[in-house]
């Protein structure tokens, strides 16, 4: 029978799957709650790692890490302190709950129902479209429902002529995504796991499965004499139809349509909400609607991650905040496209990145609630400050406002890591990796936190899983000819970068970076090549860091010092992980590169 489990002042159940602290709700992510249940019913006894990872995470793989962190989540959720322990480590095999646990049958409930801090119904309605009705519980799972803890929103599939068609139909799963993604215990594949079924769709049960989703939400949007017509299924894994429904609009009210669906889908996954969770779904901003058309097309520009994108996807936030000087989120994609423009060196740094920080600033003043723009601040201070208080204080508040938002948890993983705090970068990576399972990114980054502790064998091992799975894309297959180079197999360093498309021409930069980091095959090629880079980087061609390096390699001890300088006068991108980074550690010691590191707040 189910059962009621009391402990100090904390009452759980196990069937409305609530925690409750004085008949608080304490929110807790789906998964730390089965961690909490798990050892809660073995109180006082120890519960090994690997049954709790087999049970609550079944065949999913993960890394410990994920479970250290929901054990932490856990003990901060209890309030655990040194003088009242609640969940004790047993070294090396497990956990323990210590508390004193008292067990209550759950009884079958009257016809009046339980008492209230058993049951929550939630009843929303949504003002701007009014179609909405009762919100219910979890208790969707009682009558046979499967919860869903997980979902995909795939790219609407657009019939019909229209501008923008393509912008649209991301953009309608980007609205999706982003307001389904502040509701505690769902989490929203982001966009960029979605993205990839834009130009070749893939069946939604497939979509899930591959995506490690409960549940997916397809549509198509027919748009026709200026309306647009929007049919919508949110489909089990199973490939069991949960709900369907089209809503018709005016096509010049897109944003409107956004609403309703967005509601629509939240009320039928019956979503236990807090009341500030409603007050977030229900807010309906005044938005000028030409300013949301441009912010659509300049979001789907900026998913794109080129050049080209992040310029034409600036353009279009400018004209956004034209239309609407008070749109907090234009301001938020503009501040991405300067970023980006500035950390991918399409411009020098010191250009944008200021511009950056006052768009995020403008986004902030606008909208303190925006979770990405508070982690593109904390982004932006990375690279520009150095402030690293400031810095982790905006990644925690972008979390803190958005905690399925894996972005966030990806670059703070990332920060964590430079910074040298391994195992808190491990969690985040865990984290991440859990919300967005199938990113490239996300694993790329994490190799770089196994390469800044040395340990070359993982970092090539996840090098490699990216390459498996991305073979269009020459990054992994560079990294791990660098790893290589840092060990000191030089051969295999060079016949993998050979094989990358930019080092096919021999007068290439990539072929010259590579000639001059292995002088011992060519001493002389070597020297020829740093001399062609270091021109090559004085006119912005070729990045600061592979200067430094070829010197170093090439014994130019001094020579390499004055370009870390140099870095640090440009604010290079690379010269944040000098702290951790093994391609300095032949530097690290030298007066100069102190300095350095002292001017970065690193010392």
């Amino acid at each position: 029978m189910p059962r009621i489990l009391e402990f100090g002042p904390f009452c759980l159940d196990e069937v409305e799957r609530t925690l409750l602290c004085e008949n608080v709700g304490v929110n807790l992510a789906p998964k730390t709650f089965d961690v909490l249940l798990l050892l809660a019913t073995n109180a006082n006894r120890l519960v090994e790692k690997r049954k709790l990872l087999g049970t609550v995470w079944g065949d999913v793989h993960v890394d410990e890490a994920v479970l250290t962190r929901a054990i932490s989540d856990l003990r901060k959720a209890l309030g655990q302190t040194s003088d009242r322990v609640r969940i004790e480590t047993v070294p090396k095999f497990g956990y323990r709950f210590v508390a004193e646990v008292r067990v209550q049958e759950d009884q079958p409930a009257a016809p009046q129902g339980r008492p209230w801090r058993h049951r929550t119904w939630l009843i929303g309605s949504f003002a701007a479209c009014g179609l909405l009705a009762i919100m219910i519980g979890w208790a969707t799972s009682r009558s046979g429902e499967q919860t869903v803890h997980d979902l995909v929103v795939l790219p609407f599939q657009t019939v019909g002529e229209i501008r923008d068609k393509d912008a649209l139909s991301v953009g309608m799963a980007d609205a999706l995504i982003t307001r389904l993604s502040s509701l505690d215990g769902l989490v929203v594949r982001p966009l960029s796991s979605v993205r990839r079924f834009e130009r070749a769709p893939l069946d939604a049960v497939a979509a899930a499965r591959q995506l490690h989703a409960d549940a997916v939400v397809e549509g198509t949007l027919q748009f026709a004499d200026g309306s647009v017509r929007a049919s919508v299924r949110l489909i089990r894994s199973d490939g069991k139809t949960l709900w369907a429904e089209t809503v018709d609009s005016s096509a010049s009210r897109f944003f409107d349509l956004e609403d309703s669906l967005t509601g629509q889908v939240a009320s039928k996954l019956a979503l236990l909400l807090h009341e500030q969770e409603r007050r977030d779904l229900a807010a309906h901003p005044q938005l000028n609607p030409e300013a949301h058309r441009l912010y659509v097309n300049g979001r789907y520009e900026w998913g794109k991650r080129t050049r080209d994108g992040f310029e034409k996807g600036a353009e279009y936030f400018r004209q956004a905040i034209d239309h609407d000087p008070v749109y907090g989120r234009a301001y938020a994609g503009l501040a991405d496209c300067y970023l980006f423009l500035g950390l991918f060196g399409y411009y020098p740094a010191l250009e944008m990145l200021p511009k950056a920080k006052v768009t995020a600033l403008r986004a902030l003043e606008l909208e303190p609630g925006l979770a990405e723009a508070h982690a593109t601040l904390a982004l932006i201070t990375q690279n520009l400050d150095w402030n690293w208080k400031e810095v982790e204080r905006q990644y925690r508040e972008a979390i803190r406002l958005a905690p399925n938002y894996s972005t966030a948890h990806h670059w703070y993983a990332e920060f964590l890591s430079i910074q040298g705090r391994f195992e808190e970068s491990r969690g985040e990576f865990a984290r991440a990796r859990q919300i967005d399972p199938i990113s490239s990114v996300i694993s790329l980054d994490e190799a770089h936190l196994y390469f800044y502790q040395q340990k070359y064998d993982m970092n090539l091992r996840l090098l490699e899983e990216v390459a498996r799975s991305n073979p269009a894309s020459a990054v992994p297959r560079e990294r791990v000819a660098f790893t290589y180079l840092i060990q000191g197999r030089e051969e295999d360093a060079w016949r993998e970068a050979m094989k990358l498309p930019d080092c096919a021409s021999e007068s290439s930069d990539c072929r010259r970076v590579w000639t001059a980091w292995l002088p011992r095959r060519n001493p002389r090629a070597a020297a020829e090549a740093l001399t062609a880079l270091e021109a090559g980087a004085r006119a912005g061609r070729v990045p600061e860091y592979a200067v430094m390096f070829a010197n170093l390699r090439q014994n130019h001890i001094d020579r390499a010092l004055d370009w870390m300088e140099r870095m640090s006068e440009t604010h290079a991108a690379w010269l944040i992980t000098a702290r951790v980074n093994p391609m300095f550690d032949p530097l690290r010691n030298q007066p100069r590169a102190k300095a350095v590191l002292s001017k970065l707040n690193l010392d």
